[in-house]
């Protein structure tokens, strides 16, 4: 064997050892960031080496990193439409807790019917003066689940406006990291050196903010990238990203919507976001949140309210208790006035029991049974006021002016029709959640198994292993040839 063969036989082998080298590195980095969020999977491109214009072994070309691009936007696209499904569930299941289901413990429709229990309770014994205190009661108990009601459904409301401003908090810190990282791999891949961490970083970031918004990555020059929203919003397509802005509310009442201007809208780059254009950033937690605060909490507060203005104009009625005038305060009370459609925003959380048949309040219990506005108590047997408020609660009627309920119904199946609206929009969600998950399950699967695969970076190892022993041989197979030409 001539000098010049021991040469190209050494250099394949020198050349081969480094391959092995750097590609145990790589199967090892691909090992240990398996569960790195961002993470891309390395792989080693190798070229053929020139050696005096002969094979001179090899040179590693690059370290690439294998992303499918199409499944990766698959699986923002589906992560993002869980995390709106899952807020949306999270609060009409919240909502349905509260105001409970036919039959439930806690519920709404459990307190009417104590409360019916105890009319009849009351017009059997008018004399009873413990029922009439049970009576009283249980009216209290009615008004103040109410009250807890409509005060979770504005709680609901409060939170999901602050997780509105969280939200664009982390979008637009997400937005400005991205920005930064395009910088650096830009200078980095300028120098020539490996910007792969960095890009693994944006990554996770972007995948960060697309949750809050679906976003479309871009390709753009010297490894940068661009954002836009589904529709096409642009979130960052330069140097400089769009800049967010929300302004929070301290506590929301449900006096309180965006169609009124009381409360905060998204505005970008200066520029207040319509209602008409909020689809440029729906598909996320973002749109979620502002569903909860702009239509699903209001529908739900207009229903309870319109439910307690049909209970406030049923015991209001002079023709059920001929001792008020029209107009003058029956049995319930909004603030100590009587409840108007005009006012009837937010009445849930306002209804109480009319004082004056409130003990606690310095009220007389006799005036549940001879009349809200009687001068002075009447026979102790007389039950027929009792009979009559019973019957106003247990009859079909039509349901007020402004009401969101149309049929003719008693209040017992007018809370019925309330507690199946807020079942069957849970059933809903949870259809929806379930499908959502299924989806982004789905994908999160098919994306990690073209992803890093720990039995296909183990075999590779395994074949790194032998490739290293071939070359040690031929390196350990030349050293005793140059031993025995030395000798000789």
């Amino acid at each position: 064997m001539t000098a010049m063969s021991l040469a190209k036989a050494l250099s394949n082998a020198a050349t081969g050892l480094s391959a092995v080298a750097r590609g145990t590195g790589v199967v090892s980095d691909n090992l240990a960031n398996i569960q790195t969020p961002g993470f891309a999977r390395r792989e080693m491109v190798l070229q053929a080496r020139s050696l005096g214009g002969n094979g001179g072994g090899v040179r590693i070309d690059n370290i690439s990193r294998v992303v499918n691009a199409g499944l990766l936007a698959e699986q923002r696209l589906a992560g993002a439409a869980r995390a709106e499904a899952s807020k949306r569930l999270e609060f009409l299941q919240k909502v349905e807790d509260v105001i409970g289901v036919p039959g439930s413990v806690g519920g709404l429709g459990e307190a009417l019917t104590t409360f019916q229990t105890r009319l009849l309770d009351a017009s059997g014994r008018p004399e009873d003066e413990n029922r009439l205190l049970n009576l009283a009661q249980s009216a209290i108990e009615l008004t103040s689940r109410l009250n807890t009601v409509s005060d979770i459904v504005q709680t609901a409301r409060t939170d999901a406006d602050a997780a509105i401003a969280l939200d664009v908090k982390t979008l637009n810190d997400g937005l400005a990291r991205v920005a930064y990282l395009n910088r650096r791999i830009s200078s980095v891949g300028s120098q020539g050196k490996d910007p792969s961490p960095l890009i693994d970083e944006r990554q996770a970031i972007i995948d960060q903010v697309n949750v809050i918004v679906p976003v479309q990555e871009i390709a753009r020059g010297a490894g940068n990238v661009a954002l836009f929203t589904i529709s096409g919003a642009p979130l960052l397509d330069g140097t400089k990203p769009s800049q967010i802005e929300f302004e929070p509310a301290p506590r929301l009442s449900a006096e309180l919507s965006v169609e009124n201007g009381s409360i905060g809208s998204l505005i970008v780059d200066g520029k207040v976001l319509p209602a008409s254009r909020m689809h440029f950033f729906s598909g996320g937690t973002l749109s979620a949140n502002f569903e909860i605060r702009d239509h699903l909490g209001p529908q739900i507060q207009q229903e309870l309210d319109s439910f307690v203005l049909e209970l406030h104009d049923r015991f209001a009625d002079p023709t059920v208790d001929s001792t008020i005038a029209a107009d003058a305060l029956g049995l319930f009370v909004d603030g100590g006035e009587p409840a108007t459609s005009e006012k009837m925003k937010g009445l849930a959380a306002r209804i109480a029991l009319n004082p004056v048949v409130d003990p606690s309040a310095g009220g007389e219990l006799w005036r549940l049974r001879d009349g809200l506005g009687a001068y002075e108590a009447g026979p102790t047997g007389d039950s027929s006021l009792l009979i009559g408020l019973e019957n106003a609660l247990s009859r079909g009627r039509v349901p007020p002016a402004g009401s969101v309920f149309g049929e003719n119904a008693s209040l017992g199946r007018r809370l019925a029709t309330l507690e199946s609206r807020v079942i069957s929009r849970r059933n809903s969600a949870e259809t929806d959640s379930a499908l959502k998950n299924s989806q982004a399950d789905a994908i999160s699967e098919r994306f990690l198994s073209d992803g890093v695969n720990s039995d296909a970076e183990l075999q590779r190892l395994l074949e790194y292993g032998q490739a290293y022993a071939a070359n040690a041989r031929v390196i350990q197979a030349i050293d005793e040839m140059m031993d025995q030409v030395l000798r000789w």
